[in-house]
């Protein structure tokens, strides 16, 4: 058998969160919240605590099309976003985790593809789903299993040292977990962030009413800088693995698979419109962010550009050129000198960041990597990438 290749699917899921942020913003937001890890000795294709993680098995998700690995990524989300969990209330375990299981793949298996072309994405074979459930909550889905005289018996796994059932769902286990004041509340919030970022969006793309109607009322506001950062960070993260060190456990079985790294790499680069709108405290509040940015990549090249590239401003001087304050510019706006510039010289990053009011011309086609704008709240159109407003309260 062939050794499995994490970095791969590392880098497939985050493009899979990619894609989920700009076409439906609801569920992307909601993914970027979770932390996404590799377990080679997961005994299913994932696991979630619907809460702060969702596991995946390198071994298994690589035998999924992307369209396959999205459905099962929005699942793992569902059951956040409808609290598997708390909902259970001493109900037969195994049944419930069907139930809920049968309720989110019809959920996702219903997300649209933009322009009308069918869903989003395809479901997994041998997954629970069953048109006979179509409407149903899981509530409802559990009695009609219950008189259906559904039965089965769960299969104790475990899970990153967590005992879990496996439900035979085809899919993924579920780890129990206690739910405190505290989780339950994030949760909520979590669920109006992501329905107030969709709404902020030009394309709002799927929102569940049923998910609007059981966060109720509440604050709905969307720190920029929180979504700013978890864009970035799943865009630059790599899986948590070190391939020069194998895991011992899986060489005995004939597998090569690498050890815990706990390593994030990347290169950025960052274009700076010299030319845009964007105020002081605005474009101070974007350079703190780069400052802590820097920290964590091995490259970030800042170029500083109007109708044409100013100066190149590199991780070494990035400290020197903050603290003088003062970028070159002044004239029009064009962003194509930035992405020939990139060309010419060969730069491919992780993620490209432009901070720019997008009054701008841009090239006729997207860059083969993820871009993210930020902009002040009155801005132009992007032509491709994710839009963040910077607003005077962060």
């Amino acid at each position: 058998m062939s050794a499995v290749a994490p970095l791969d699917e590392a880098a497939r899921i985050s493009a899979q969160r990619m894609r989920l942020l700009e076409l439906h913003p609801f569920w992307g937001y909601l993914l970027m919240q979770v932390r996404i890890v590799a377990d080679p000795a997961l005994p299913a294709i994932a696991a979630t605590d619907c809460v702060r993680h969702i596991w995946y098995n390198p071994t298994l998700t690589r035998a999924l099309d992307p369209d396959q690995l999205g459905f099962v990524l929005a699942h793992e989300v569902g059951h956040a976003v409808y609290a598997s969990f708390e909902r259970a209330r001493g109900r037969i375990p195994v049944l419930w985790n069907m139930a809920t299981d049968y309720a989110i793949n019809r959920i996702v298996a219903a997300i649209p593809h933009p322009g009308g072309r069918g869903a989003l994405y395809r479901p997994v074979p041998g997954i629970l789903l069953d048109r006979r459930y179509d409407g149903l909550i899981a509530e409802a889905i559990y009695e009609r299993l219950v008189e259906e005289g559904r039965g089965g018996r769960s299969t104790p796994v475990t899970v990153n040292g967590v005992p879990a059932s496996d439900h035979g769902g085809g899919l993924d286990v579920h780890v129990p977990g206690e739910l405190s004041s505290e989780d339950r509340e994030a949760l909520a919030d979590r669920v109006r962030a992501a329905i107030a970022h969709a709404e902020a969006q030009p394309s709002r793309g799927d929102v569940p009413g049923d998910a609007v109607r059981a966060v109720g009322p509440g604050r709905s506001r969307v720190p920029w800088r929180r979504v700013f950062r978890r864009f970035v960070t799943a865009a630059l993260t790599r899986d948590e693995y070190d391939p020069r060190k194998p895991n011992l456990r899986w060489a005995t079985q004939g597998f090569v698979v690498p050890t815990l790294a706990g390593e994030r790499v990347g290169t950025v680069v960052v274009a700076l419109d010299t030319s845009g709108s964007m105020g002081p405290d605005q474009l101070a509040a974007a350079c703190a962010e780069l400052r802590a940015l820097a920290r964590e990549v091995q490259d970030l090249r800042l170029v500083v550009a109007d109708a044409r590239v100013q100066e190149v401003v590199t991780l070494d001087t990035l400290e020197a050129w903050l603290t003088r304050g003062r970028a070159k510019g002044g004239g029009g706006t064009d962003h194509r000198p930035v992405f020939d510039w990139m060309r010419a010289n060969r730069v491919v990053p992780d993620v490209f960041i432009g901070l720019t009011d997008l009054y701008s011309t841009f090239p006729d086609r997207a860059p083969p990597y993820p871009v993210v704008w930020v902009t002040p709240s009155h801005h132009g159109k992007a032509p491709f990438g994710k839009v963040i407003e910077v607003r005077g309260d962060g």
